[in-house]
């Protein structure tokens, strides 16, 4: 009678190990938090001495975590446009109103440039926006007026000019880049090793 319990009592341990073992198994999928939205803004293509319109909406920054692990950070406007936020891509405050992305391009081309635009009722929220991307990005400012009312399809030719010289200050590298894929593979390292 006794080992019969005992045996029920190891039977019901190893049911609880497997179900705890099979729960580490399982694909966490990855949660968006909302970092920050702002409403009404533009946003506009340069390339080529050109601005075209890509979308409007609300800008959106959504930072993709796994278990407080943050993956990635991104910024999405209106329902379908988005791209990836990281510490090495540059990002100019052109004016109060006015910002200008520029991502790196693989084969060494020139960058993917788009120009944001916001309402100016959302000027106060711009602030936290500034906050963000200097702890996040390589951020930077013009020495401007304080005008805000830039014309992308004016500032378009110019935007060669900034990438160059924006190119030549990632070159020098802060390697914000190298060290998220480390810590992105640390965070699943260790989480391997915990399973086993």
């Amino acid at each position: 009678m006794k080992r019969k319990r005992t045996q029920r009592k190891n039977m019901a341990n190893r049911r609880k190990t497997e179900m705890g073992f099979q729960e580490l198994q399982k694909p966490k999928t990855p949660t968006q938090e909302l970092v920050l939205q702002i409403p009404g803004c533009k946003v506009h293509l340069m390339g080529e001495g050109e601005a075209l319109e890509l979308a409007q909406g609300h800008f959106t920054i959504m930072r993709v975590m796994e278990q407080n692990v943050a993956l990635a950070t991104v910024i999405k406007v209106g329902s379908s446009f988005q791209w990836p936020l990281t510490k090495d891509e540059p990002v100019v405050k052109v004016d109060d109103l006015h910002y200008l992305f520029s991502l790196p391009v693989k084969d060494g081309g020139e960058p993917l440039s788009y120009g944001v635009t916001f309402p100016e009722q959302c000027y106060g929220i711009l602030r936290m926006l500034d906050s963000f991307l200097k702890d996040h990005c390589c951020f930077s400012w013009l020495e401007r007026s304080n005008k805000s009312d830039l014309d992308w399809e004016d500032f378009a030719p110019r935007v060669k000019d900034y990438n160059h010289f924006l190119a030549r200050a990632i070159a020098g590298g802060t390697g914000q880049i190298v060290k998220g894929i480390f810590m992105c593979s640390n965070a699943y390292t260790n989480q391997v090793w915990f399973i086993c």
